[in-house]
């Protein structure tokens, strides 16, 4: 997918707004605080099993590969990346960071 530079901002910045909110995450989940480990639970990211703060990792893993894809302008960002097809420039806009179609999601 190509995005506009002024688009392309706008996902930059969602992108590090979330980044900054999972490392705040993790960072109270390595204290041990309990809201936080819940919180942690509850993401989607990861495999089941995984600790909260492995979910949590991955996730900050998760957005920085989005980041990266977007900044070198490579076709994979904004698409699945288990069968390729594109996102949707509305789904993108919500959250830059997903790499799943609905489809692929719970995988």
């Amino acid at each position: 997918m190509q995005f506009t530079e002024p688009m392309k901002g706008r996902l930059r910045r969602h992108l590090l707004d979330r980044g900054h909110i999972l490392a705040t995450l993790l960072s109270e989940v390595l204290a041990a605080k309990p809201r936080a480990v819940l919180s942690a639970t509850s993401l989607e990211a990861g495999k089941p099993g995984m600790r909260p703060e492995e979910k949590v990792r991955y996730a900050l893993d998760q957005i920085e590969r989005q980041r990266e894809l977007l900044e070198v302008d490579d076709d994979r960002f904004g698409c699945c990346e288990m069968c390729g097809v594109e996102l949707g420039d509305s789904a993108i806009s919500e959250m830059p960071w997903a790499d799943r179609c609905q489809a692929h999601a719970a995988r």
